[in-house]
């Protein structure tokens, strides 16, 4: 289901309740995402676009290595149309915004980049590539950083302390014509499409946008002369290629700051660069001081750009690539299947699973690896961390070659305990490498998650524990639900414990008739009145945002010991954003303040100002999760059995945590 944004959204729409079935045989049909389409002359098997993201896979000088042409292999091989290589930089000047980013500026980047377009076409998909410089977000932060003007991105800023300086006319110029030749290397290189980056907060926005372009010469101020660059490098383009070779322009529909790009702008854009020969329009909208609206996490809608590719496609003769968050097949079909747009683009769902598109079309649907949003893998311990990307459900990714997963040459009995995300992650590897699996769980599956089964706005990270049980259940994998002890155990060649870590004990006295509850266990169906949640880390402040999202009649206040919020290694994207979309739900956030005391009806909590008594008909502790203790791995080990720890049984973590524990635990057993 998708949901209209108005523009300029304020507060995110919630998530649909569940997923919409396909078909009502059981076994998923997407036949719009299937139907071959057309970018000017270039022909596409089916509707599936791969967006391009950043894997920080190059070498130091933007040539590229056999990990950028594996990554890129296995894309093509998972059943992608058009698959979109990463933005690219354009010039040896400021262009390049990124570690380790491809690069298109020389001659000598061309025999690598035609060894990576040969290798994507021979799978049967075709290959674009997009060229961008990267302007005020030149993360690298190192000078020169060039721009419109001197609007200065302050995460950029913070790197190194150089501020962007506003291109001359000259430079400016010299610019147009390296956009050009970096489009000829392209055509030379044999890519199926050239795309231009014109978004999410890079040069060229930079230029289009009243909020970072304050030139007061024929670069800036009314709207044609800040389009006149982008009309500029699109004219180049076409003088330096053939007309029959696509070229793509990315848009943000806006940019979602009060002064900026509008969308009534962007559909005249569009209009222009159709007149001036662009073929293809790829939608998606934000930039990165917004990266919630660019990169858009799980607390945000799905196909949340909508309402603003449709103006552009009305407005239009060409196809319109329609991007951000579509993340489901559901999703996707239902953009094509109503003529929203013409193709669909996904990034980081192909980085989760690179057989999305494979095995939507091929009735396996349940076999999708769902990419849960989280900014985890790909952004914060990844190309944020300076290394290159990765994805919390997907550890091979860009290491394709590096982790696979082989038989063994010696099938053993093996006892999983614990149905959590470590748990049937292990069991399902463990399976398909040849052992005899037994997974032990009192409960239903899911663990700590079963929670997400119960809350519309867990939209993404239910799909997941979803996809989990049914990897477990199609495999046959025998599910004891018995809570092991040792004689349980008793037997197996090797056992591995993925019992998850037990909540953290509050220092908070609670009463005899008080009944708390913790962020995993509290029901939408508890909730009446007021309720105190207890603890401001990102456990905390997503229960918070949930209940007050998701329950009218409860008015929740968040109390924190700390100074600030989220004050631990939280997910960048999370930290950022969360404090803001608890004030948008009115939670009433209470920061410097710790818990005494939890009583049947009320919170005593101590402020700089004394004691307080806040009414309470519901609290939950959200004190986080302590060190699960050894004491059952070590009797196990003490009888001589061979013992595995994984998950938060080893070391609390987050998702990324558990699936890639319980990967390259199962590779070694």
């Amino acid at each position: 289901m998708i949901t209209d944004l108005p523009r300029h959204a304020g507060t995110p729409a919630p998530h649909p309740a569940s997923e919409p079935t396909a078909s009502e045989s059981g076994a998923p049909t997407f036949p719009a995402l299937g139907r071959p389409g057309a970018i000017g002359d270039l022909q596409i098997r089916n509707r599936v676009v791969k967006s391009p993201q950043a894997t920080a896979t190059a070498n130091q000088d933007g040539s590229v290595t056999a990990r950028t042409v594996d990554h890129y292999r296995r894309l093509g091989e998972g059943g992608i149309g058009l698959v979109m290589v990463e933005y690219s930089y354009v010039d040896d000047d400021a262009s390049k915004a990124i570690h380790n980013q491809i690069g298109i500026s020389r001659r000598e980047h061309v025999a690598g980049l035609g060894w990576l377009a040969d290798v994507v076409r021979s799978t049967g998909a075709k290959v674009g590539i997009q060229i961008a410089h990267g302007g005020r977000q030149k993360f690298l932060g190192t000078p020169p950083m060039k721009s419109a003007s001197g609007s200065s991105w302050s995460e950029a800023e913070a790197v190194e302390g150089h501020r962007p300086v506003p291109m001359t006319t000259e430079e400016i110029h010299q610019l147009v014509q390296d956009f050009g030749a970096a489009a000829a290397r392209a055509h030379d290189a044999r890519f199926d499409l050239v795309e231009v980056h014109a978004g999410h907060g890079y040069l060229i926005t930079n230029f289009l946008s009243p909020h970072t372009n304050d030139r007061t010469d024929e670069y800036g101020g009314s709207f044609e002369n800040r389009a006149r660059i982008l009309l500029e490098i699109v004219d180049e383009i076409r003088q330096r290629v053939p007309w029959d070779f696509p070229l793509s322009v990315r848009l943000s529909v806006v940019d979602y700051e009060p002064d900026g790009i509008t969308i009534d702008e962007t559909v005249r854009l569009a209009r222009l660069l159709q007149e001036h020969g662009v073929d293809v329009i790829h939608a998606s909208g934000g930039h990165h001081a917004l990266m919630e609206w660019e990169v858009s996490p799980w607390f945000m809608p799905r196909a949340l750009h909508k309402w603003g590719w449709e103006q552009i496609r009305d407005a239009v003769d060409i196809p319109v690539i329609a991007s951000g968050s579509l993340v489901s097949p559901e999703v996707a079909e239902e953009i094509l299947a109503a003529d929203s747009a013409d193709f669909v683009s996904l990034g980081r769902a192909m980085l989760a699973d690179p057989d999305w598109t494979a095995k939507a079309l091929g009735g396996r649907r349940a076999e999708i690896t769902p990419c849960i949003r989280c900014n985890d893998g790909c952004l914060h311990r990844g190309l944020n961390a300076g290394r290159s990307s990765g994805c919390s459900v997907n550890p091979n990714l860009n290491e394709e070659r590096s982790f696979p997963l082989e038989l063994t040459d010696r099938p053993a009995e093996i006892a999983v305990v614990g149905g959590g995300i470590a748990g049937m992650r292990s069991a399902a590897l463990l399976y398909d490498r040849g052992h005899r699996v037994t997974l032990f769980e009192p409960d239903r599956l899911g663990g700590a998650l079963r929670f997400t089964r119960q809350w519309t706005s867990k939209t993404d990270l239910r799909a997941l524990v979803d996809h989990l049980e049914s990897e477990v259940t199609r495999r046959g994998i025998l599910v004891l639900p018995v809570r092991a002890g040792l004689d349980d155990l008793a037997g197996f060649d090797e056992i591995v414990l993925a019992t998850g870590a037990p909540d953290r004990v509050a220092k908070v006295e609670i009463a005899g008739d008080a009944s708390p509850t913790s962020p995993t266990l509290v029901s939408p169906t508890d909730i009446t009145g007021d309720t105190v949640v207890i603890g401001g880390g990102f456990s905390g402040c997503d229960c918070a945002l949930r209940i007050a999202r998701e329950c009218p009649n409860a008015k929740v206040t968040l109390v924190e010991q700390h100074e600030d919020l989220l004050s631990g290694d939280e997910v960048f994207t999370d930290a950022i954003a969360l404090p803001g979309l608890l004030s948008q739900a009115d939670v009433r956030v209470r920061t410097a303040t710790r818990a005494l005391s939890v009583a049947a009806d009320h919170v005593i909590v101590e402020t700089p100002n004394g004691s307080e008594r806040l009414p309470a008909q519901t609290v939950v502790i959200a004190a986080g999760r302590a060190p699960a203790g050894d004491d059952f791995a070590d009797a196990l080990r003490t009888r001589g059995q061979a013992v595995t720890v994984i998950g938060s049984a080893d070391r609390p973590g987050r998702v990324f945590d558990a699936i890639h524990s319980a990967y390259f635990a199962g590779r070694r057993l």
